[in-house]
């Protein structure tokens, strides 16, 4: 019995601890193995530059800014994967009370949500690897970065930069394996009961939190490749950006389309409630035979308060965001990639040639 009782009053696991990756339950501290795999991935790019030489038409600089990108890219993958579930623990947390089921239920939600699949991990490495030796040993793709270094014929120097790739695109597949396990289970929890108060969706507001920061994330991967790398070229980089914005939007809506469905049932629910009173109060002042009746006030103040409560319920938002500005600004900061493209592109053509000439 005693045995029982110490079990029973152990403290349940962290969703901190439970939900982190192989990488992340490494025997480091996490700022440690970031600063590790840094670099690794500086050390990798400075042989590359060295194998390149002398690049004509590019820059110190410049070339300096392109060799930074994946170092760069690479420690945001980490922090922004870490930071992300951490996030995510936060708004379930304030979400329980909202969603209308046990909670045996919502923990189960909650672990399938967080909690990485190991034999996935390992998939996702094999994937990794079997696309970079794929891309650099069988069909001879060059490096990235310049598009004219091909792999070293040095066992150990190809070794090296091989397993940095493999490394770096296995933390990538991780991040998407982790928004797409998120996407998922959070579409599942939105079409749970959830508790709605038409007048303030404040209760709710975690779930387009949730969705908005894995849009951010993917826009910070964007913003990180075009600062550093500069404005994409061809038409195949032309595509990616369009693609990004497009699934980033989607990736922001679909999520949520249990929520939406529910504010909307609720909202048209509670103005179909209004207008029924709304029509009592009209009969009653049609039966009324004296305008000066002392009921007529009293009708008068009731209807315009009907009237103000329709307003606000019509005005609130059918998303879980505090307002339909706040709804646009999240659609913005979804769509950001191509709108920075075109922006960007419009000055370029337009704006710089008046100025020049």
């Amino acid at each position: 019995m005693t045995a029982v009782a110490e079990t029973e009053n152990l403290p349940a696991p962290s969703w901190d601890n439970l939900s982190r990756t192989v990488l992340e339950r490494l025997p480091l501290p996490f700022p440690l193995i970031v600063i590790l795999v840094a670099l690794l991935v500086i050390g990798e790019q400075l042989l590359e530059e060295s194998l390149l030489g002398q690049v004509s038409g590019y820059s110190t600089v410049q070339r300096l800014g392109n060799r930074a990108a994946l170092p760069a890219l690479s420690v945001y993958l980490l922090v922004a994967n870490r930071s992300l579930k951490r996030r995510v623990i936060e708004c379930l947390d304030l979400l329980q009370p909202s969603v209308q089921i046990d909670a045996q239920a919502f923990e189960q939600l909650k672990d399938n949500m967080l909690r990485p699949r190991r034999a996935i991990e390992m998939i996702l490495l094999l994937v990794s690897a079997a696309i970079v030796l794929t891309l650099f040993l069988v069909m001879q793709y060059p490096l990235p970065i310049y598009t004219t270094l091909p792999l070293p014929p040095q066992p150990l120097s190809a070794g090296f930069i091989l397993t940095i790739y493999i490394l770096i695109g296995w933390v990538g597949l991780s991040l998407v394996y982790t928004g797409l396990q998120h996407s998922i289970f959070l579409s599942q929890l939105s079409r749970q009961p959830l508790n709605i108060n038409v007048f303030d969706p404040e209760n709710l507001l975690p779930f387009g939190t949730i969705s908005l920061i894995h849009n951010l994330v993917l826009v910070g991967i964007l913003v990180i490749l075009l600062a550093l790398l500069g404005r994409p070229t061809s038409p195949a980089s032309f595509l990616v950006i369009a693609l990004a914005s497009v699934g980033s939007l989607l990736g922001l809506v679909l999520p949520l389309l249990g929520v939406f469905q529910q504010m909307r049932r609720a909202k048209i629910k509670a103005l179909n409630g209004i207008s029924e009173q709304l029509l009592q109060a009209q009969d009653v002042l049609l039966r009324l035979k004296d305008p000066l009746d002392e009921n007529v006030s009293e009708l008068n103040a009731r209807t315009t308060a009907l009237v103000n409560l329709r307003k606000t319920i019509l005005e609130s938002p059918n998303w879980p965001f505090r307002s339909n500005t706040a709804l646009m600004r999240a659609v913005i900061a979804a769509m950001s990639p191509i709108i920075y493209f075109v922006l960007i592109e419009l000055v370029r053509e337009y704006i710089v040639p008046l100025l020049i000439g």
